[in-house]
């Protein structure tokens, strides 16, 4: 699919067994990159991660797909690669969080992260503790981990809206639009303190916008996001 942002219904996303299937060259060189991003960044975290196989949005709009895991150290290696072809995406939660007077709030990334100083929605990658019981991964409660633990926010204070799949060439980004009855000053002022509370946080900061020249003013934007704001800004999508 090319590079759109679709209306969605649900997700429908199940685990495989099985590592992702990189190329023999790409997976041996994972130690050696690894070990140059550490020592570059040492404060870069190890885990396991989900990235997303035969993704197709079907005819009631529910994301369908097959989940796989391996180590985020072959994700980093997989994207200073460029990408390349492997028959996955990297597939992930937004929490589009939305203020009364009409800005989405977006985080600015902690500079000991390995994506410092862009600016997108909270969310975050797939791991294994979104994956349910019966193997299905569970991406609309991972948005609600991730905002809680980036923001202080939670998703019961807020109206649910539309859920969409900004699709970017590799990488799609699932996104659950949260409607907050505070305006931005108030919500920035909340997320602020509890950034400022936290001993090891993501943010840096977080900024409200309504364009992309407003998510540029203040770092480097991902191109999902700037799908995201031109289709909010032109009016072709209404969250």
């Amino acid at each position: 699919m090319r590079d759109c942002v679709v209306s969605i219904t649900d997700v429908d996303i199940r685990l495989a067994p099985g590592p992702w299937p990189m190329p023999q060259a790409l997976r041996a060189s994972v130690p050696e990159r690894w070990a140059a991003m550490r020592a570059a960044n040492p404060h870069l975290w190890e885990g396991r991660i989900l990235s997303v196989a035969g993704v197709e949005v079907d005819e009631q709009a529910v994301l369908r797909g097959t989940a796989l895991e391996d180590a985020y150290s072959a994700f980093l290696t997989w994207r200073e690669a460029g990408f390349p072809d492997i028959g996955l995406r990297n597939l992930f939660g937004s929490a589009l969080i939305l203020t009364s007077d009409g800005f989405l709030l977006l985080g600015k990334m902690g500079g000991h992260t390995a994506n410092a100083g862009r600016v997108y929605p909270p969310g975050g990658s797939l791991e294994p503790r979104d994956v349910q019981s019966n193997g299905a991964v569970d991406v609309f409660g991972s948005i609600a981990l991730e905002i809680t633990e980036e923001t202080g926010l939670t998703i019961d204070e807020a109206r649910l809206g539309q859920r969409v799949a900004i699709f970017d060439g590799p990488r799609i980004s699932v996104g659950q639009a949260l409607h907050f009855a505070e305006d931005r000053h108030t919500l920035v002022a909340r997320i602020r303190r509890t950034l400022d509370a936290q001993e090891h946080r993501e943010l840096d900061d977080v900024v409200p916008v309504r364009t992309v020249a407003d998510a540029e003013a203040a770092g480097e934007v991902p191109p999902y996001v700037r799908l995201l704001l031109d289709a909010l800004s032109s009016g072709r999508l209404v969250l």
